[in-house]
């Protein structure tokens, strides 16, 4: 299925144009299976053509995921998570090592169905999953829309 392109960004590699869905399932499957993140993990981020939009996802564990979504300049959610999640969650973001948001920890399935939704409605959030206002402190709240 082709879409609007969208960028994928991640570590320090080189960003990469997609416009079709399976080159990027091909691309976040052999992301998620590089040791180096299978050690320790790395977000992924995926920017609408027209920079709008970016959908951030955790990848390189196989027992959980992480998900950021930014609608520039006006909001930023997090995945609510569905999962426990260990307290010293953190992963790879542009080469240097950031925490997790509380309580974001959801199955890989669903962030990746989410990447896929992100992807084929050019860059609106995601509905098959909760989200929440982002925070290192616990306190859940909703977030807007």
């Amino acid at each position: 299925m082709s879409s609007e392109p969208v960028t994928v960004s991640y570590d320090r590699a080189e960003p990469v144009a997609i416009d079709r869905l399976d080159d990027l399932d091909t691309l976040l499957d052999r992301i998620a299976a590089t040791p180096e993140y299978q050690r320790f993990p790395v977000m992924v981020s995926l920017e609408t053509s027209d920079k709008e939009h970016v959908l951030e996802v955790c990848l390189g564990r196989h027992d959980l995921s992480v998900l950021v979504w930014h609608h520039t300049f006006v909001e930023i959610a997090a995945s609510k998570g569905t999962l426990d999640q260990p307290a010293d969650l953190a992963y790879n973001f542009g080469g240097s090592r950031t925490d997790a948001y509380d309580n974001s920890a959801i199955p890989v399935t669903t962030a990746r169905q989410a990447v896929q939704e992100f992807f084929t409605t050019n860059g609106q959030r995601p509905t098959c999953l909760d989200w929440q206002t982002p925070s290192y402190d616990e306190q859940d709240e909703p977030a807007k829309g």
